[in-house]
């Protein structure tokens, strides 16, 4: 998301290696371009160089593109469509424009991420608090009618005073991710899909040059916390970087004396923040990576593999994927010991490489 002409489309572009024509959406009804990607991974890379699987699979974070939100849209009933698309995804990746080009004119007159982006924070809290005040407005009648069981009175309760803390952030101009929220009160307000509750992954689109050190700083300073963070993207460079195959894409990077592209950190910390981990399934057959939410144990890892063997789950073999590397291979790791059997309580770490033992 971000202001018409921010550079979205070439990002999406760059992220996916779509060829999705790169124009101003003529309504924010518009409907919105899809992409799933393959989240980078030196580990799986490892992995499947060892074990020279038949098919190699990634994790993948999936993409939305959606219309410009201009100025005055966050109040604006005809942009409840682009809003519920925002409403609807786990986190935002919200591009700023950093570069120049006078054949795409900003539409506030000149380039300014700093003002830029407090706009956008301004439009997603006023959308915010619409919501939030018109939930109010009834949740009060229903909170003086007493009506219900006491559970439901208590659950209406605690939904009203959540949702008055919110608006108090809101407005004094704080996002709602502010809110000091348990696993019980995200579950009570998961349905509305607070813009500025959400993980915010700030992209400023830059010049091919690359951006200026203090305007980063300057971001990182105002906006950075566990939930948001900052990274800055040369938007067209690395559109075009994609297109590229892979023998010329690694030439480009070498010549540019670049480690890794841009692009490649985007997905990396979306994947972050969205509080997400990896562990590996490693055979002849696949590696592959799997997603799953942290702090997840080892009945959920099965499940994300297939729920019957959840269901069946008599344990798990664990070894860390560079100890298994090291190894080269199962045989000398269950020699040294290092397979590690537990149980369905164990909590699974990013890095984890596992087999499911089950009766299924």
């Amino acid at each position: 998301m971000g202001l018409p002409s921010a550079g979205k489309t070439v990002v999406f572009n760059a992220l996916s290696r779509a060829k999705v024509p790169v124009a101003t959406y003529s309504a924010p009804s518009s409907e919105p371009n899809l992409a799933v990607v393959k989240v980078p991974d030196s580990r799986l890379t490892a992995l499947a160089q060892l074990f020279q699987p038949r098919k190699v699979t990634p994790a993948e974070v999936r993409y939305v593109d959606v219309a410009g939100l201009m100025q005055g849209m966050g109040r604006d009933s005809q942009a409840a469509q682009l809003l519920a698309q925002l409403r609807g995804c786990d986190a935002l990746l919200v591009v700023v424009r950093g570069f120049t080009n006078e054949s795409v004119a900003h539409p506030l007159g000149s380039v300014d991420p700093e003002r830029d982006l407090d706009i956008l924070a301004t439009e997603l809290m006023l959308a915010d608090l619409g919501v939030v005040e018109k939930r109010l407005e009834r949740l009060e009648k229903e909170v003086r009618s007493n009506k219900g069981t006491e559970i439901e009175r208590q659950k209406r309760e605690r939904e009203y005073t959540l949702l008055q803390g919110i608006q108090a952030l809101l407005a004094d101009g704080k996002p709602a991710r502010m809110m000091d929220l348990d696993v019980n009160d995200e579950i009570l307000l998961r349905g509305y899909g607070f813009l500025t509750q959400k993980p915010w992954l700030i992209a400023l689109n830059t010049d091919d040059a690359g951006a200026d050190d203090s305007l980063i700083e300057r971001l990182r300073a105002r906006w950075e916390d566990s939930r948001t963070q900052v990274a800055a993207i040369a938007g067209r460079l690395e559109m075009d970087l994609a297109e590229l195959s892979d023998e010329e894409a690694a030439e480009f990077l070498v010549a540019w004396d670049v480690a890794e592209p841009a692009l490649d950190r985007v997905i990396q910390l979306s994947y972050k923040l969205l509080d997400l981990i990896s562990f590996f399934t490693v055979g002849e057959d696949e590696v592959r990576a799997w997603t799953l939410k942290r702090g997840a144990n080892a009945v959920e890892a099965a499940a994300a593999i297939h729920t019957s063997i959840a269901k069946a789950f008599i344990r798990a073999e664990v070894i860390r994927y560079n100890e298994l590397l090291e190894c080269g291979g199962w045989a000398e790791a269950r020699k040294r010991g290092l397979l590690r059997s537990e149980g369905r309580t164990y909590i699974v770490q990013d890095g984890d490489v596992a087999q499911f033992l089950h009766n299924a």
